[in-house]
């Protein structure tokens, strides 16, 4: 066998062994005026406690144009969680529910999709 063929051979079996991430999608619409700096000071507050729960940002998106669709969110970001359980223990930690307040300040909308990494 050439090292070609070895190393296709290698990447397709860790592409198949490799173990799906839980992750959360955020899709958010900002409040006018100072929605946008208000999410800003959420997510410095509540990063922290995120990441205490295994949390970690993959990639963070600002949306420039909506080729097809209907979907106009200002901003998208991906997390990827240990488990499903991680993400709502954080959710019900006291230190985010005081941090979580600023949302309602700073968002008209958040759509939440459960997905998995591959």
């Amino acid at each position: 066998m050439s090292d070609k063929d070895t190393e296709t051979k290698e990447s397709t079996t860790s592409q198949e062994e490799r173990t799906p991430t839980f992750c959360t999608l955020f899709a958010v619409w900002f409040k006018p005026d100072h929605g946008a700096r208000r999410y800003q000071e959420y997510l410095i507050e509540a990063s922290p406690i995120a990441e205490s729960y295994g949390a970690r940002r993959i990639e963070s998106l600002v949306p420039i144009e909506v080729f097809y669709g209907d979907w106009h969110p200002d901003y998208v970001y991906l997390v990827t969680w240990p488990s499903k359980e991680h993400f709502y223990s954080f959710l019900k930690d006291p230190h985010y529910r005081a941090v979580a307040r600023i949302l309602s300040e700073a968002v008209q909308k958040t759509d939440v999709l459960f997905c998995l990494r591959y």
